[in-house]
Parts: structure tokens; sequence; C-alpha cells
């Protein structure tokens, strides 16, 4: 038994099912693009480690704004592509900035409950 999609090709031999993209494109082009993603990584991981120290320190002084100021710089360097200096600082400076304002908001209550 033959197969149909043989005889159909031996009865139409001038027809050729053949790909010339390869031949008509023209070379590629080589890209490199690592000098750019060194970059990216040394200004990040720099931008991580200063929302880092920002965000210790908001464990210690004013830690609102050091905290916030440490959520903001890890976030953006976690983009740059230092994520766990970045996402350390985030959570790190968040926090701080979260348990700060809830003990702000309990001592103002306990003055408030005073009189």
């Amino acid at each position: 038994m033959t197969d149909k999609h043989e005889e159909r090709y031996r009865e139409n031999e001038d027809h050729f099912e053949e790909e010339y993209a390869a031949e008509i494109a023209p070379n590629g082009v080589p890209y490199n693009d690592k000098e750019q993603v060194t970059k990216k990584a040394a200004g990040g991981s720099t931008t991580g480690f200063i929302a880092l120290a920002l965000a210790v320190l908001s464990l210690f002084t004013f830690p609102i704004l050091f905290g916030l100021l440490s959520v903001l710089l890890g976030i953006y360097a976690y983009n740059r592509g230092a994520t766990v200096t970045g996402g350390i600082a985030a959570i790190v400076g968040g926090l701080a900035a979260i348990v700060a304002l809830i003990f702000r908001a309990a001592l103002i209550g306990l003055f408030f409950s005073l009189f």
C-alpha cells in the first residue's frame, strides 16, 4: 500500500517544498549584554547595602524615617538586581516602621486612658 502523500508528489515532481530563509536571511549580529548586566548588578548591590544599613539603623534610631527610606531603597535595589540585600532591607525596614507606629499608637492610647 502506497502513501497518498508520496503519490501526490510523484505526480508533480517540479514542486519542491524547500525553505530558503537560511540562505536569504542576513547573518546574525552577535549581541553581548554582559557589560550592561554587570553595571546593573553593581548599581543594585551598592544600593542594596545602603538600604540594608538604613534598615539596621532604623532598629535603633528614627525607625519610621529610616525604615521607610530602607523600604524604598530596598525595592529599588531589588529591581536593579540585588534581590537578597534589597529584599532583606525592605522587610527589616518595613517591620521596624510598623513596630514603631504600633508602639506609638499604644503610647498615645495609654496617655488618653490616663485622663
